[in-house]
């Protein structure tokens, strides 16, 4: 009786806890930006590192059934511009990055604005984006003030179906 017991609570804990960790995916985001001395330390680019600009691919995950944000990933390639192309001279090099995320409120110009938080637990990694709409979000300087672009690349992300 007791081992039927044990192993019922087993098996019970384990349901519960594959339940809680379910997640989906809450969007995927891609762009481009330029490489600015912000940049690097985000993404753990060494200052030395020739670079132009940064192709982005954020992907934002939440809990299944709560819709609570729970962890991202962003797939990074940097390097000097191909001319004439998309690309990089050399294909750039790639970095990835995982975290937690959260959604908070308030950027420098709107107090109200949603904002997701990327590494809300470790300050001098953090990143924020502000939701323009449900399909564009924008990078944040530290002060919540939105990041300036340059005449080839900004920092909006748009939201895409789903990565190929």
């Amino acid at each position: 009786m007791k081992k039927a017991f044990f192993l019922f609570v087993t098996s019970l804990s384990m349901f519960f806890k594959g339940y809680s960790q379910t997640s989906s995916t809450f969007g995927f985001f891609v762009g481009s930006s330029p490489c600015g001395n912000v940049i690097r330390p985000l993404l753990n680019m060494p200052l030395t590192a020739e670079c132009e600009f940064t192709k982005w691919t954020i992907t934002l995950h939440q809990d299944s059934a709560t819709e609570a944000p729970t962890t991202f990933n962003i797939s990074c390639v940097y390097g000097i511009g191909q001319p004439n192309t998309s690309g990089f001279v050399g294909g750039g090099t790639k970095v990835e990055i995982e975290g937690k995320w959260t959604i908070v409120k308030g950027s420098k110009a709107n107090s109200e604005a949603v904002v997701y938080q990327l590494n809300p637990d470790q300050p001098e990694k953090s990143v924020s984006f502000v939701k323009l709409d449900d399909n564009i979000i924008h990078l944040l300087y530290s002060d919540k003030s939105l990041m300036i672009g340059n005449s080839g690349q900004s920092y909006t992300f748009n939201k895409i179906k789903n990565i190929r």
